[in-house]
């Protein structure tokens, strides 16, 4: 047929993707990878595919919304993750108008983090997004943030607070896994130390007991030898503080044979036991993924970590607020938990670290 114009099948079969993805793409509907998007775009270009109706759409869906992020960086490799997360949504949003402003601060601090909010507030952002550095911050939060600015929070969650959804792991459930890992690696009779950076955060708490009723439950031949709070307010006290508490309790407990830390520091406590020359004796479990976590999974210091992806946490946040101010979105729950990988020597091939899986 003559001047036939290109369907959107042409679309998806020119640029190798379902027609679901072209549609995503033409209406901002869900996730859709740069690599995707890149090539449904050049797809529209090559085939002359309504490229008129296209810029009237996104101009139409452009919405000028500023949505403000900080986030304490602190634990430098973790939080680094999460800018990533941060540029995929940046990158996805931009076409439609939409401008991230991202402050952070250098301490879990809250007084820091009411400054960086307050900074972000007077930059008149219409929504923010930001991880929480004290289960007391509830009341606070409501007092700084206006009523018409919509947030949202990350990894950590501020209960009491008129806060809009959260986006996190099941800590308690994470403290059980982290029991039953220890067990299956250790066995019976585990003497067991905790080592609990932020223990004044709310999912860190909920680790522990997570952790301690997993033992009870099932029950599991774990004693818990010690449970100490790490001082973890700036990155270098951080990795100063976990590495010496870890070279005291090898030197108090003599039956000490598996060592827990409820966050991303694990690195620093396997350094400890290595360098004390307890490797292979002490086996260390905790979270996430580090520079040296990869080689110490393979040498078998660190036997397990629980790895909750902060890229996607945070790229998924910033997606869904956008859909709430622009109301594309209705609140379906107000607590979404997000999926964590298991990583042992074995599974560390198979698991993508530090970016983002977008269909």
């Amino acid at each position: 047929m003559k001047n036939q114009q290109p369907t959107i099948k042409d679309v998806a079969i020119r640029s190798g993707v379902s027609i679901a993805t072209v549609d995503r793409v033409l209406h901002n509907r869900g996730r859709v990878s740069q690599k995707n998007l890149k090539a449904v775009t050049e797809a529209i270009e090559q085939l002359s595919y309504r490229p008129n109706q296209i810029a009237r759409a996104l101009s139409a869906r452009k919405s000028n919304f500023k949505i403000g992020i900080t986030y304490p960086k602190v634990e430098n490799e973790f939080w680094a993750e999460i800018d990533s997360g941060i540029n995929s949504a940046r990158n996805q949003l931009r076409p439609f108008g939409v401008e991230l402003v991202v402050d952070h601060t250098n301490r879990y601090n809250r007084n820091d983090q009411l400054k960086s909010i307050d900074n972000l507030i007077k930059q008149n952002v219409n929504g923010l997004i930001f991880t929480p550095v004290s289960d007391s911050l509830a009341d606070m939060l409501d007092q700084h943030i206006p009523e018409n600015v919509l947030f949202a929070t990350v990894i950590e969650d501020t209960v009491g607070s008129r806060r809009f959804f959260h986006i996190g792991p099941d800590d308690f459930q994470i403290g059980a896994l982290a029991a039953k890992l220890i067990h299956l690696y250790t066995g019976d009779n585990s003497k067991v130390i905790i080592l609990s950076p932020n223990a004044g955060f709310s999912g860190t708490q909920q680790r522990v007991s997570g952790f301690v009723s997993k033992i009870k439950q099932e029950p599991l031949d774990i004693d818990i030898l010690q449970i100490c709070n790490v001082p973890s307010e700036t990155e270098k006290e951080s990795y100063q503080a976990i590495y010496q508490i870890t070279l005291d309790c090898i030197r108090n407990h003599s039956s000490l044979n598996a060592i827990y830390v409820t966050n991303g520091l694990t690195q620093w406590c396997a350094d400890a036991v290595k360098d004390s020359g307890n490797a292979g004796r002490i086996k260390v479990f905790g979270h996430e993924f580090t520079s040296e976590i990869g080689e110490l999974l393979e040498s078998g210091i660190v036997c397990a970590t629980i790895y909750q992806k902060p890229a996607q946490q945070f790229y998924t946040a910033i997606c869904m607020l956008y859909e709430f101010l622009i109301g594309d979105r209705k609140l379906q729950a107000s607590n979404i938990i997000t999926e964590c990988s298991i990583l042992i020597k074995e599974s560390l091939p198979f698991i993508k670290i530090g970016g983002m899986d977008l269909q």
